[in-house]
């Protein structure tokens, strides 16, 4: 019979035997090492959950959770060289990476660079996930994407999904030795999929075509602030013909979807950033290009599913930092979590 200190480590939280009453306040002392949390509903804190186990270098973890914000800010970044890949089996999530949104659904595959700032917003969730060190698929964050996503219907999506699915069903009786073969042969497929080898060489317009929709992004982020900003602008700008200028912009919608897209990411960021004061989302849309709050808002909605006025005033959105009501109340050792980040 296998002895417990055989198996990988393992850590839990119960927030159903705690009640919602001091459920949510110990969930966030227990996780207050990597995010800052605020509920989005008065009686979060039903849902509170989470198994982790440290497999070798890796940590993994199943999680389900109510309505929330998940704030990931530099007083978390000291040495949070880690990706972050995440699978929502149930619900979805919302947000900003430094200053690009994202938006997660069932099935699909994200990882994203976990030494970035980044604010999202939950629905109620049941999310497997796993931190990998940088170094251990070698991840640069100056030459790697920030967020990568893989469609649960892809093939790429499919084998890391499964991967991790396989892996994550054998954790309760995994012992240390074939933990560190499981994680070396999970971070081998990660660093494949991360650092594809490719031999087909770009030809002359090929390239100039990608730099050119490059510069036409980066010109248009550089002018957001200008409420006519639009198509015309690109035209004077680039000496291109409006049908090449729509080629360009074909897979974010158009040039006005992009623009508009930009705008509401800057727009989170610097709302969940500020501090609260009358006439202040006024303010940021007006800064932002957006001569029409009404109009503002409804597109901030329909992108994050929230109000302007919500990311920054509501008391929920507020990043709270109390402590427990009951310092006992959870079965999870919340010195544990940083000390596996720590200790890798």
């Amino acid at each position: 019979m296998m002895r417990q200190d055989d198996l990988v480590p393992a850590l839990k939280f119960d927030g159903t035997s705690l009640g919602s009453k001091h459920s949510f306040d110990a969930w966030r002392e227990a996780l207050r090492c990597v995010y800052d949390m605020t509920p989005l509903e008065d009686d979060a804190g039903a849902l509170e959950n989470m198994n982790g186990w440290l497999v070798d270098n890796l940590i993994f973890t199943e999680v389900s959770f109510s309505r929330q914000t998940f704030s990931h800010h530099a007083h978390h970044l000291q040495d949070a060289n880690y990706l972050s890949l995440q699978i929502y089996r149930s619900g979805s999530s919302a947000g900003v990476l430094v200053d690009q949104s994202w938006a997660i659904k069932p099935g699909e595959v994200h990882i994203y660079d976990f030494s970035r700032e980044f604010h999202s917003a939950a629905e109620n969730s049941v999310v497997s996930g796993v931190k990998i060190p940088h170094e251990a698929v070698g991840y640069d964050p100056a030459k790697h994407p920030a967020h990568m996503m893989f469609c649960g219907s892809s093939a790429i999506g499919s084998v890391l999904r499964e991967s991790y699915y396989a892996i994550q069903r054998r954790l309760p009786e995994l012992n240390l030795e074939e933990a560190a073969a499981l994680a070396n042969g999970f971070c081998g497929l990660v660093r494949g999929i991360i650092n594809p080898r490719t031999t087909k060489q770009s030809t002359p317009a090929k390239k100039f075509a990608t730099e050119r929709r490059l510069a036409m992004r980066s010109y248009l982020d550089r002018h957001l602030s200008d409420p006519d900003l639009g198509i015309d602008d690109l035209l004077d700008a680039f000496g291109v013909s409006r049908p090449s200028v729509y080629r360009d912009f074909g897979d974010a919608g158009g040039v006005t979807a992009y623009i508009n897209g930009r705008r509401l990411d800057r727009a989170f960021h610097q709302l969940v950033s500020a501090s609260p004061s009358h006439g202040r989302v006024k303010e940021i849309a007006y800064r932002i290009g957006f001569n029409d709050t009404s109009h503002f808002s409804r597109l901030f909605r329909k992108r994050f599913g929230i109000t302007p006025g919500m990311v920054m005033t509501d008391r929920r959105f507020a990043v709270a930092h109390r402590q427990p009501s009951d310092q006992n109340a959870s079965s999870l050792n919340t010195s544990l979590l940083s000390d596996w980040f720590n200790c890798i």
